[in-house]
């Protein structure tokens, strides 16, 4: 196991942009000077989970670290981490599982509901848009029809046939569980049932996702893996070339650096002014069960993902969502987005990976690859699709 100089160290790794490293080495700072306990960071770069997976196998990997929706099923079944029950249930726990948004703690459980790991944050998928080009095409605000309870499926279709004579895109699909589970849900569509898919069956969710292949052949919408290297939804909707994009909260720190005028909204829903389920990307830390003082990282971790250490680290411009209830600061701090408070109503009823998906290793990472090859065939109808992507989950066995 890598240690630190000293006894009382404990170390821990992720993934990290420049800005959130900065702000764990604050972190860091904090709270060696509140416990004595030095805290070293390493940024794990390049491809996350192989780099990780290949420490755990060496007894190199830190006490503590990042774990993704990837890899939290190999983890569990590997006994890579250690179990949080009995940390949890200690009166000197720096946290508590009722602390954090339900939908978004399952997918870090086995199937005995052992509890392996805690959310960071989150990024709950909403759709921005370009208040700027909305007026161009003569619409209105997609928040304001959210505030006026209007904001539903055909409310959306005005705005993207709205937005198609202007010359600009209207709005990307993606392939991955979160897009295809947040079309269905938003509109109360049901995804699996007894541990099986059922949505291919769902009348919701093929009335739905035909609405998208519509689109498509409308050219109101555009499937992402069909656009050209380095014109994705993000890049498009960054350079003003789209007018809406599915993202979290992500893409704010870039947003703030440019030139045009940007908020968000929920995902549509049938009544219109209400946040219905959709999907929430999830990180969460574990510890190491490898680790040779798993007390003081158990410490770390309460001390990393509660409440004041979710505050800590999000606040100031912060690129993601807190995971908790409260800090409602965090995501309207400077009034930017305007609707930003929508946030954390969005994670309080969203979902992280489901575990029908987290029963399987291969369903974890190769999901979204696999839809990716369907959709780049040519869906001829939604129904046809929907059992395709159902048949991947039901027998891991398809996945490409």
């Amino acid at each position: 196991m890598m240690r630190g100089p000293e006894d009382n160290t404990v170390t821990w790794g992720s993934w990290a942009n420049p800005g959130e490293a900065k702000r764990f080495f604050e972190f860091n700072d904090q709270y060696t000077a509140q416990t004595g306990v030095n805290a070293v960071y390493q940024t794990v770069v390049g491809d996350y989970t192989a780099k990780v997976l290949t420490q755990l196998a060496g007894r190199a990997a830190p006490d503590a670290f990042y774990v993704n929706d990837a890899m939290m099923p190999t983890l569990i079944l590997e006994e890579q981490v250690i179990p949080l029950t009995d940390y949890l249930a200690s009166p000197d726990a720096a946290t508590a599982e009722e602390d954090y948004f339900p939908g978004l703690v399952d997918w870090c459980r086995n199937s005995e509901g052992e509890l392996y790991g805690l959310p960071v944050d989150c990024n709950p998928l909403v759709i921005w848009f370009n208040s700027d080009i909305m007026a161009e095409a003569g619409v209105d605000l997609p928040a304001d029809t959210f505030d006026n309870g209007g904001w539903t499926l055909d409310a959306l279709t005005d705005v993207l046939e709205a937005v198609k004579p202007t010359g600009k895109r209207g709005l990307t699909f993606e392939s991955g569980y979160g897009h295809l589970f947040s079309w269905i849900t938003t509109f109360g569509g049901t995804l699996f049932e007894d541990g099986r898919p059922v949505f291919q069956d769902d009348p919701v969710a093929i009335e739905t996702i035909g609405w998208i292949l519509e689109q498509f052949r409308a050219e109101t919408m555009f499937y992402g893996g069909s656009l050209p290297e380095g014109q994705g939804g993000e890049q498009l909707f960054q350079a003003q070339q789209l007018a809406c994009v599915v993202a979290g909260r992500w893409v704010l720190p870039n947003l703030r650096e440019l030139d045009f005028t940007y908020d968000m909204v929920p995902f549509p829903t049938k009544d219109g002014g209400v946040v219905m389920p959709a999907s929430v990307a999830c990180a969460a830390m574990s510890v190491n069960k490898r680790s040779v003082n798993p007390e003081a990282a158990l410490d770390f971790l309460g001390a990393f993902v509660n409440t004041e250490g979710q505050r800590f680290r999000l606040s100031g411009g912060g690129n993601a969502v807190p995971s908790v209830h409260g800090l409602e600061e965090v995501v309207t701090e400077g009034g930017v987005p305007a609707h930003g408070a929508l946030f954390l109503e969005c994670a309080e009823k969203g979902y992280a990976m489901p575990r029908e998906l987290l029963r399987d290793p291969r369903l974890a990472s190769r999901f979204s690859p696999s839809m990716d090859e369907v959709m780049k065939a040519g869906p001829t109808d939604a129904q046809t699709l929907l059992v395709q992507l159902s048949d991947m989950i039901a027998d891991p066995e398809r996945l490409s």
